[in-house]
Parts: C-alpha cells; sequence; structure tokens
C-alpha cells in the first residue's frame, strides 16, 4: 500500500522481506519486487471460503492473482498461515496449494492471536475467531463495552514484575523491522507508535535484552516470545 516500497527495499547487502495480506499492489510493483529479491511471506489464513474470516474485507481473488505475478516473475514467496477453529481443516489442502503455486516454504502460526467476537461495520458481531484447540467459545459479548475495554487496556504495555525466559524471534533471525514509515526498530512487536509504549530504536536493544531476566521485563517481549520461569 505504501507508494514507495520499491524504495524502501531498495537495500544491499541483507536479506529483505515484506509481509502482507497480498490482495494489493500493482502488477508492476510486484513483478519489481521479484526482480529485486525482496522475499515475500503472504498471510493468508484459510482457502477461499475461510480466509476472509480473519483477514477481513480481503478479495481471495486479487490475493491469488497477486500470489501468482509474485512467484511468476521469480518471486521467493512463503505461506504464513494462522491457525483457527474455522480453518484448522484447510491446513493441509492450503499446504498443497502453496506447492502447486510455487512457494518455497509454509508455515503454520498457532500464538500470538487476539480471539474473540469479529464486527461489520456497523458493529454487529458476525462471527466469532476462535482459538484451534477449543479452550474458548462464543459467549454473550457487549460490544460498545468490548470497544471500550480495548481502547483503555489492549495496548498498556507495563513492565513485567516477573522473571521470564525470552527466545527472541529477530534475534535469532538476525534482523530488524522496518515500519511504513521507513523507521526502524528491533522487531515488529516494539514498532508500535502509542503513547504508551514510545517507538524503540535499535540503540534500545540492549535495554530490553537487560530487562529479561529482571523482575520487571519488557512486557512486550514477555507476551510475544517469553516464557515465565
Amino acid at each position: 500500500m505504501n507508494p514507495d516500497i520499491l524504495s524502501l527495499t531498495d537495500l544491499t547487502g541483507c536479506r529483505t522481506s515484506i509481509t502482507t495480506n497480498g490482495s494489493i499492489g500493482s502488477e508492476e510493483t510486484w513483478k519489481l519486487l521479484a526482480e529485486k529479491n525482496v522475499e515475500v511471506v503472504f498471510s493468508v489464513d484459510g482457502l477461499e471460503d475461510t480466509n476472509h474470516l480473519y483477514r477481513q474485507d480481503v478479495s481471495w481473488n486479487k490475493v491469488m492473482e497477486r500470489m501468482k505475478w509474485f512467484i511468476g516473475s521469480g518471486g521467493k514467496a512463503t505461506w504464513k498461515f494462522v491457525v483457527f477453529k474455522h480453518n484448522s481443516h484447510q491446513k493441509s489442502q492450503a499446504r498443497e496449494l502453496s506447492e502447486k503455486l510455487g512457494f518455497v516454504d509454509f508455515i503454520i502460526v498457532d500464538h500470538g492471536r487476539n480471539y474473540g467476537p469479529a464486527l461489520d461495520r456497523d458493529g454487529n458481531i458476525t462471527h466469532w475467531i476462535l482459538p484451534e484447540d477449543g479452550s474458548r467459545s462464543s459467549t454473550p459479548y457487549d460490544v460498545q463495552d468490548g470497544i471500550k475495554r480495548y481502547k483503555s487496556t489492549h495496548h498498556n504495555f507495563k513492565p513485567e514484575k516477573r522473571k521470564y525466559d525470552i527466545s527472541c524471534e529477530h534475534l535469532n533471525h538476525k534482523s530488524v523491522y522496518i515500519d511504513a514509515r521507513g523507521r526502524v526498530s528491533p522487531c515488529c512487536y516494539q514498532g508500535f507508535d502509542l503513547p504508551e509504549l514510545p517507538f524503540r530504536s535499535l540503540e534500545g536493544f540492549e535495554t530490553l535484552k537487560k530487562s529479561w531476566e529482571t523482575d520487571y521485563c519488557d512486557a512486550v517481549c514477555a507476551k510475544t516470545c517469553g516464557k515465565l520461569k
């Protein structure tokens, strides 16, 4: 969606990857990304009858079209499948489709998601997003109260007053995150621009690491890549 995506990925001496729901971008842009050896992770969670349940407003035909544009131009693509109760039966079918289309990898992600009701533009509950293991179910839900609680608490990442074992995804892959404005942070989880969580710089990464084995572990690290000791 960023009109400067080609210049943002004009990097040398490193691997560059874009993660996208795959529903946007012109054919020319996708072909040029492939020619620049930019890798793409397509976040597609199911097949035509289920992907839109989590990736709301995403057109299946547009996703398929852009996958073919990119891979057909020699692009290296990975299919990332976030598993839920509503799409878990399609994991094998999606993997087979990825192989048929020429994806180099197919990965399943089954953690770190928000579960709950999905709303339409008028605020009506249309369906529920639930975990594969059945540990949660649909319940009576006050939409307006839920929105109020989300706005007031969802991004309140105060330091955790407990010690955690952290397996840092971005340290493990030796990668950094560039946001849509071209700013760099240690990882995508720390790349928020909110009053409660100022944007992190790479220089602040050592501070994050030092917090992991203290009684005030950085809460974002704890919630995304940590296990309580």
